[in-house]
């Protein structure tokens, strides 16, 4: 399996979340408020990856892969919610520091579930050489919306996460 296999480059993120989720605690003023900005961005341009890339493929080919899909969204929406409750208040506030833990359990909830659940079944359904190009597509769509330039922040919806077509074939050919 390579390195850019789609689940592989997920799960190397799941571990910088949860490095920069700790590295935050580490921090004050306006070095915690640019490292919870550039956080928020990041599982902004993560959440739409997996719905854009991962899950639509998971729906469609994956057994019980359309109800993970719809969990995996509510996750999603959920972690924005979370996440934009942090902005609510005065950064380094207790209320702020509370928001943030929270953000951060449901996040981590979300993460030890694909982990657990969704990339077993995943990795069965879709063969190696569509994981790698989905994974080429996942970098394609980080480098084009770094710090999430360009998306919404809007809930997804898991009909129109379920009914994304997923080009085949590696995007660099």
């Amino acid at each position: 399996m390579s390195d850019f296999e789609i689940t592989a480059l997920v799960l190397a993120e799941h571990e910088v979340f949860r490095r920069e989720f700790s590295t935050l605690e580490d921090l004050s003023g306006q070095e915690l408020g640019a490292a919870w900005e550039a956080l928020h961005a990041r599982l902004e341009v993560h959440a739409v990856a997996e719905e854009e890339l991962f899950y639509p493929l998971l729906a469609q080919e994956a057994p019980g892969g359309e109800e993970e899909t719809a969990e995996g969204v509510h996750d999603h929406n959920e972690i924005r919610h979370a996440a934009a409750a942090v902005e609510e208040h005065e950064v380094g506030s207790d209320d702020w520091w509370e928001a943030v833990r929270n953000a951060r359990q449901v996040n981590a909830d979300h993460m030890a579930e694909e982990e657990t659940d969704f990339f077993p079944s995943f990795k069965e359904a879709v063969d190696d050489e569509q994981r790698e190009a989905l994974g080429m597509r996942w970098l394609a769509f980080h480098d084009e919306h770094e710090e999430a330039e360009g998306l919404s922040g809007e809930d997804a919806k898991v009909a129109e996460v379920v009914a994304t077509e997923v080009p085949e074939g590696d995007p660099t050919v």
